[in-house]
């Protein structure tokens, strides 16, 4: 007898359990919550998953990962893309906690006081205290989309710091941000909810902390990937914040020339 895949319908002998084309598991009974259970665990929960594996292999070789993904070897890890979008449910965790938690730095009366300890008048205070709530808010509130649209940006400075070695190209170096960042976000998420829980008032100083962890944890996927010797490492890593800062100079001068182009034209036009 023979059986028709129900996901890509090729036709394999009734005698084997897994779809020889795309190794799907053939399922013959109805779904059940024990199934459910079980699938969850199985890619999960269990010590010998790929998500597991994927998790303590990006801190001890990050290298077979990343480039076992990228020349099409993708049993045993989890995908670059699947990795990430895990990774922001963790970071969803993470925001979600923070919005029921009080923090003194978060507080706009706290602000206040603390610029006005500072020497800056009290109207100016209010109205620095109020801007820094609503980034705040705003950073929280689309959190997702600006780790999305945060990746290609990190993947162009990877590009050009290792301009001369064309050892991945620019779609590869997304696939080595989705990862790294990834790691990063479901590391540090059980951190911050302990932070945001047992000590709230230092979370400001841990995201400081946890900024310059991320960028460490890229150098060392980095060396990892290119094989670099220490002072190849700190050079790269010397160039990568060089590049950095001249794109963030950049971007700031972009935006002061648009707005005075918009204020140009807003008059002309009225």
């Amino acid at each position: 007898m023979e059986r028709v895949c129900k996901n890509c319908n090729h036709i394999f002998y009734e005698k084997h359990n897994y779809c020889s084309n795309c190794g799907s598991k053939w399922i013959e009974n109805r779904i059940t919550m024990r199934n459910v259970a079980a699938d969850f665990g199985d890619m999960y929960l269990g010590i010998d998953t790929k998500f597991v594996r994927t998790f303590l292999d990006m801190f001890t070789k990050p290298r077979d990962v990343i480039n076992g993904y990228i020349k099409g070897r993708r049993m045993n890890y989890v995908d670059a893309i699947r990795y990430l979008f895990i990774s922001l449910f963790f970071t969803g965790i993470t925001v979600f906690v923070m919005k029921h938690t009080e923090i003194e730095f978060l507080n706009t009366s706290d602000l206040i006081d603390m610029y006005k300890r500072m020497g800056i008048p009290e109207k100016d205070a209010i109205t620095q205290a109020n801007a820094f709530s609503q980034s705040t808010e705003f950073t929280q509130n689309y959190m997702s989309i600006i780790v999305l649209l945060s990746i290609p940006i990190y993947a162009l400075w990877g590009r050009i710091t290792f301009w001369g070695k064309k050892k991945y190209n620019y779609t590869e170096q997304l696939v080595i941000q989705m990862y790294s960042y990834s790691q990063y976000a479901i590391a540090t998420t059980p951190i911050a909810i302990a932070i945001l829980v047992l000590a709230p008032d230092y979370y400001g100083v841990y995201t400081i902390f946890t900024l310059l962890t991320l960028f460490l944890y890229n150098v060392y996927v980095y060396q990892q990937l290119f094989k670099l010797d220490l002072a190849q490492t700190v050079m790269r890593s010397l160039l990568f914040f060089v590049v950095a800062i001249v794109s963030y100079i950049g971007l700031i001068i972009l935006v002061v020339l648009a707005m005075i182009i918009g204020m140009i034209v807003f008059k002309f036009l009225i």
